[in-house]
């Protein structure tokens, strides 16, 4: 199966931030991102990435009782 992926704002708006804040995960690493060839290269989110994103920084009713 292909990859899907996601654009900047796509993933701005699942996560309710700024697309600069996005623009910071990816900086960081905490978000995967590739870049098309040319100097406008659309900036592109794979969704495994954006999941396991989620799966980081979600926390349980039990994580949050501790």
């Amino acid at each position: 199966m292909e990859e899907q992926f996601l654009t900047v704002d796509e993933v701005a708006a699942r996560l309710r931030v700024s697309r600069w804040s996005v623009g910071r995960y990816i900086k960081s690493g905490a978000l995967k991102a590739t870049k098309a060839a040319g100097p406008n290269g659309a900036v592109r989110i794979p969704l495994s990435s954006y999941v396991a994103y989620i799966e980081a920084h979600t926390v349980t009713a039990e994580e949050r009782t501790r």
